[in-house]
């Protein structure tokens, strides 16, 4: 019986953190979110000067196909603007999945089973992370 009081005592003794456990842990959670802060900041930079990117990039390509441009010199830093065109695959979604099956087995039902059979049995991978949500009333004071 006192081995089972011991192994009790034991088990709630290491989940109660020591104040220097605690302590540590508030100064990371204030640096984590002082960090996460600014990569939510930095992100939202990032996806602003990827749309005037993508912009100019549609207004370069405009030009050089409508003119049959298919490589310009540039002075300022040497390098060369390549006009590219490269086909890529769509994506594998349960609608191009069901259509290329249906057609390939000549039977909906069929292709239907082997979708249904596919997405049940695909690998699944499990992530960790801390989500941060901002309290609406601390925000509004």
């Amino acid at each position: 019986m006192s081995d089972a009081i011991q192994e009790n005592q034991i088990v709630s003794a290491a989940s109660v953190p020591s104040q220097s456990e605690m302590a540590q842990l508030s100064t990371a959670i204030q640096e984590w979110k002082r960090v996460h802060d600014e990569l939510v900041e930095a992100r939202q930079d990032i996806r602003e000067k990827g749309k005037r990117v993508k912009v100019l990039e549609e207004v370069i390509m405009r030009i050089m196909k409508k003119n049959n441009i298919g490589a310009l010199d540039l002075r300022s830093s040497g390098g060369r603007l390549l006009y590219k065109r490269k086909a890529a695959k769509t994506g594998m979604n349960p609608k191009t999945l069901m259509k290329a099956l249906t057609e390939h087995m000549k039977s909906e039902s069929k292709a239907a089973e082997a979708v249904e059979f596919i997405t049940k049995n695909r690998e699944s991978k499990v992530r960790e992370s801390l989500a941060y949500e901002r309290n609406q009333t601390m925000d509004e004071d």
